[in-house]
């Protein structure tokens, strides 16, 4: 088997490295990167659990439709039990409600 022939190109920069942010002097600069590091963690998590909650609450959204599609489903091939169906998609929906909203509070 033969094997393609694949070039690299690489670029050489050069130049000065600057600092991006001005040296502070005094107590204030001290105590910013420690302030600034714990902004920027904090700005992460907040967006972590945010992406959390939505992935959360688009899975809710999905599983719920896939079990309301199913008693449809189900509720015109065994028509007797309908009553059973739709109790338990609703109580699993109710659940899960309740847990996305426990999840927001904190």
């Amino acid at each position: 088997m033969k094997s393609s022939k694949v070039e690299f190109t690489t670029e050489a920069f050069t130049g000065d490295v600057i600092d991006a942010l001005p040296t502070r002097r005094g107590i204030g600069g001290l105590l910013a990167p420690k302030s600034t590091k714990l902004m920027l963690e904090n700005a992460m998590l907040a967006a972590s659990e945010n992406r959390c909650r939505a992935l959360l609450a688009k899975n809710a959204l999905e599983d719920t439709g896939a079990m309301a599609l199913a008693v449809g489903r189900l509720s015109h091939m065994a028509p007797a039990g309908k009553e059973f169906y739709q109790k338990i998609l609703r109580a699993y929906a109710e659940t899960t409600a309740q847990q996305i909203e426990k999840w927001g509070r904190f």
